[in-house]
């Protein structure tokens, strides 16, 4: 095996939505040659905003193009009963096939995990679905929002005087694209042992709930479910804030105490006193003895004035360089410019620029999910346009260049 593909030798066939398009490109990051199968015409996340370049074209959704590198492509008609062979004669030479259909959906095509398995004893299906394959809920359909609400991650995100806020990406998604990718890498592994494959059922609620740790578990036992909060934390009935306004944006600093925190404190208050804006309270105050858990919110009230003043007063950039050099646990809120401008980012290049040259430029992509030694993950190749690999995918299971014009003829592939 190549030190540069740890999946090299496995081939992925890609059915899904958008739910499941993250978990086929970093398998193809790991060096499967994965497949996305398209409808003819295209996958309809092509025709969602933002385009590159501005223009509408399936071949330049921005949200297409990130999700689905490292991947080749080709269109077919599951519609079809020809289109339902042709997939079955390619399910024969893979080891795994993701979706993210229906419950029973390739069931009602005839093209389910009862029928591959039959074929190929081997053969990996991964389902992603709202609520998974079982339960009273498996046939309900839901969106990424109802996700992250059912799964509970809404409930304490946002202010407490407003609606629960959600990320303006679809966080599910993402979330049950990397626990597929990796069910699907342990079913692979247990595929060595036992010589069968598996049904990896992911849900997209059961992801969800995963950020939120041990919160339900707990309930029972503290009766505390929490709730919003905004940009800080509650300790009691007093609510002491973590997120700071500053003169381009927003920082993370916390009021808390404890001996990892109490000299932080002290050093911040000693930054603020070089440039004359530390209120006598703070530079009097007995820091050995501070406890976050005692103060009333009038306290906090008061310190929150003074270091919101300051704050005001920096950068992002200038209080970050001043934490690394003071000690100080303060971090920027960064923003996508921040993010793509980060020195750490490109000191380890984790952006990288890939050629698209029917649309005449590069689009920069994050990179590896990970750094392996020796290389094992790595972007492979730029996301495929509509039906690229037609010609030489179905070639392979003896369709030649007639044979496709015929089905493209058909309106199969």
């Amino acid at each position: 095996m190549p030190i540069d593909a740890n999946l090299a030798g496995i081939r992925i066939l890609d059915l899904a939505d958008e739910p499941g398009l993250l978990a086929g490109r970093l398998l193809g990051d790991l060096g499967a040659d994965v497949v996305k199968v398209e409808p003819r015409g295209g996958h309809r996340l092509r025709r969602r905003a933002p385009f590159f370049g501005g223009k509408p074209d399936p071949e330049r959704s921005l949200a297409w193009l990130a999700q689905n590198t490292s991947k080749r492509g080709i269109t077919l008609d599951l519609e079809k009963a020809r289109g339902r062979d042709l997939f079955l004669e390619l399910a024969a030479t893979a080891d795994a096939v993701i979706e993210s259909g229906r419950p029973g959906a390739l069931d009602r095509l005839g093209i389910g995990f009862a029928v591959l398995a039959a074929r190929s004893p081997k053969l990996v299906l991964c389902s992603i679905t709202p609520f998974g394959q079982s339960g009273p809920y498996r046939d309900w359909r839901a969106s990424d929002l109802t996700a992250l609400a059912m799964g509970g991650n809404l409930f304490p995100t946002g202010d407490p005087d407003r609606a629960p806020v959600r990320c303006s990406l679809p966080t599910a998604y993402f979330h049950a694209g990397l626990e597929a990718a990796i069910g699907v890498l342990f079913a692979l592994t247990a595929r060595e042992a036992t010589g069968r494959g598996q049904h990896v059922d992911v849900s997209l609620q059961e992801v969800m709930m995963m950020p939120n740790m041990s919160s339900p578990a707990q309930y029972p036992i503290t009766k505390y479910k929490g709730g919003r909060v905004g940009p800080g934390y509650r300790v009691g009935k007093v609510f002491q804030p973590e997120i700071w306004r500053c003169r381009d944006g927003f920082v993370s600093f916390a009021i808390r105490g404890g001996a990892a925190r109490i000299p932080g404190l002290v050093a911040m208050v000693q930054y603020m006193d070089e440039s004359g804006m530390a209120p006598g309270f703070l530079k009097q105050r007995d820091w050995k003895t501070y406890n976050h858990n005692l103060l009333t919110q009038s306290e906090v009230d008061e310190m929150q004035a003074a270091f919101a003043a300051f704050f005001a007063t920096k950068s992002k950039a200038e209080l970050y360089r001043a934490a690394l050099e003071r000690k100080l646990m303060l971090a920027p809120v960064n923003d996508p410019p921040a993010i793509l401008s980060s020195e750490q980012l490109g000191s380890r290049e984790f952006f990288v620029d890939v050629d698209y040259p029917h649309l005449g430029g590069a689009f920069r992509h994050p990179g590896a999910v990970a750094k392996l030694r020796p290389e094992g993950v790595k972007l492979r190749r730029r996301a495929p346009r509509v039906g690229e690999h037609n010609a030489e995918i179905y070639a392979a299971i003896g369709i030649d260049a007639q044979a496709l014009a015929e089905l493209e003829r058909e309106g199969v592939v």
